[in-house]
């Protein structure tokens, strides 16, 4: 004949009604129902008056009741070996099989009907478990849904650092490439005002290199003329007088005083104040940027050689390039800026 039940729901109905566990030494009262024998101690200790049946609430004696030994094979037959042994009650020695749901705590069966739990709302081991279990799963997915959101942040934030870095990189590439040309200009400005001081101070020293030379052929001819007057002071009285008048106007002596001549004082201005050198170089790379600030206007479709902000012109930015000295940091109207760099 076949199976109706399976060893699942067969394993239930073995379960003993007290503490809702497989019988373990299962004792058949006299009324049919059977119960673990330790079971049956524990209930007959908590009762001062006579036992009954707690199924048919038969009055029993246990002490007189056989152990149920086709039960017993039954379950034996059931048990897999290796099985962990139940935990086990700490006042009544039984197996945990219930929950209370009031103190959140495992109990056993007697626990339920005579001890502290007595009247509290207690559910299956089995039960508990596998709502327990749910409530995991469904704990589990929330974290895993959790992490999911996690884990999409940091995605995002892996691609907004990976975008700053590289918008970083490429700003800062073309802060170098714009100051280097900066620099070039700088340079080139520099090497202009060099070069324009040094070929002023070229001519000045060459023409004071022509005073020079000819104050010496002077000086030289003066030196002659007066040793050639100090050896005729040597000649005789006689010859001193009839010489002198021939001597005092002789050309040579006229032609050393007439080269005596004046000098000339020379004055070293390049054309550009030292406290204008700033203004004057700005201006100078204005003219030059001019071009390229008009595009970039035009392509960013302002007005020509409008402010790119609205509002005044920044003060801080204003006196770098503006000295206070020039007068001209007072202010500076941005629209005469290109007219004013012009000049």
């Amino acid at each position: 004949m076949a199976w109706q039940v399976s060893v699942p729901e067969l394993e239930d109905r073995l379960q003993c009604p007290m503490c809702l566990e497989v019988f373990k030494e299962p004792l058949m009262l006299q009324c049919g129902h059977s119960y673990c024998k330790g079971c049956l101690v524990a209930l007959s200790r908590h009762l001062a008056s006579e036992l009954r049946c707690p199924v048919c609430r038969r009055e029993v004696d246990y002490s007189s009741s056989p152990p149920n030994v086709s039960l017993a094979k039954v379950i034996e037959a059931l048990q897999l070996p290796g099985d962990p042994e139940p935990q086990v009650c700490v006042h009544h020695r039984n197996p945990l099989s219930l929950f209370c749901e009031k103190d959140q705590e495992l109990i056993c069966g007697l626990c339920g009907l005579l001890g502290a739990h007595q009247h509290h709302r207690v559910t299956p081991v089995s039960t508990v478990y596998s709502r327990m279990k749910e409530e995991l799963a469904a704990l589990i997915s929330d974290l895993k849904q959790e992490q999911k959101k996690v884990d999409e942040q940091m995605a995002k934030l892996v691609n907004n650092r990976t975008r700053i870095v590289n918008e970083s990189d490429v700003f800062s590439w073309v802060i170098r490439r714009e100051f280097q040309e900066l620099h070039h200009l700088v340079d080139e400005e520099k090497a202009r005002c060099l070069e324009g001081v040094e070929g002023h101070t070229r001519g000045l020293v060459a023409s004071l290199d022509m005073q020079l030379e000819q104050a010496r052929g002077a000086r030289e001819r003066l030196v002659q003329a007066a040793s050639v007057l100090e050896q005729f002071g040597n000649e005789s009285h006689h010859e001193f007088i009839r010489k002198y008048h021939t001597m005092a106007s002789s050309p040579e002596l006229q032609q050393a005083r007439l080269s005596e001549g004046a000098f000339s004082p020379i004055s070293f201005k390049p054309g550009l104040h030292q406290a204008d050198i700033k203004l004057t170089v700005w201006k100078r790379l204005f003219r030059k940027v001019l071009p390229g600030i008009a595009r970039s206007f035009r392509e960013l479709g302002l007005p020509a050689l409008a402010p790119p902000l609205p509002g005044p012109v920044d003060t801080g930015m204003r006196d770098s390039v503006l000295p206070r000295s020039s007068g001209l940091a007072a202010g500076l109207p941005w629209a005469g800026l290109a007219a004013f760099c012009a000049a």
